[in-house]
């Protein structure tokens, strides 16, 4: 039987640290990660859509990114606040060619705005503060049925990310 690639959702509120997992972990083991933040800042001056439907398109544009890399790769990780719950009908769409696994990035939310302030702002899809806040009161209490939860309250360290994802890896 032929394994399935995987896809693993790095999902936790803005600032959580899923976009440095992600990078560090590509970076170190050769797992393919997806910012959706970079890919959104790409593709949201070229859309003609606005609200919900803007959101929809973005996340089509993921999905297609994702069975883009993996037509080369065996897995890929991409970032999510998973608050939108567009993100389900994607999740059920990839479910049907993919392995997927669900990783909750767990950071207070205190270290979260922290973390945000010092970030370069350009690599972010800009939202106001009261939107930052609805987002991540929301993100911080998402549930899923999770494949591994990471405290990322004091960042991880590579060894201890490679060793969290060992328990996950098909």
């Amino acid at each position: 039987m032929r394994k399935l690639k995987t896809v693993y959702v790095l999902i936790g509120p803005k600032g959580s640290g899923k976009t440095y997992i992600g990078s560090l972990l590509e970076k170190e083991s050769g797992l393919k990660f997806l910012s959706v933040e970079k890919l959104g800042l790409e593709n949201i001056p070229k859309s003609k859509l606005i609200g919900n439907e803007r959101i929809k398109e973005s996340f089509h544009q993921e999905e297609a990114a994702i069975d883009e890399i993996l037509q080369y790769h065996n897995a890929v990780s991409f970032e999510s606040t998973g608050v939108h719950p567009y993100l389900q009908n994607i999740l059920a769409s990839l479910r049907t060619k993919y392995s997927v696994k669900l990783v909750k990035i767990y950071t207070p939310l205190e270290t979260c705005y922290e973390r945000i302030k010092h970030r370069d702002p350009n690599t972010q899809i800009p939202v106001s503060d009261d939107l930052l806040k609805d987002i991540n009161e929301k993100a911080a209490n998402v549930i899923f049925n999770w494949d591994i939860e990471l405290d990322n309250s004091e960042k991880l360290t590579i060894k201890e990310i490679i060793l969290a994802f060992s328990s996950i890896v098909d």
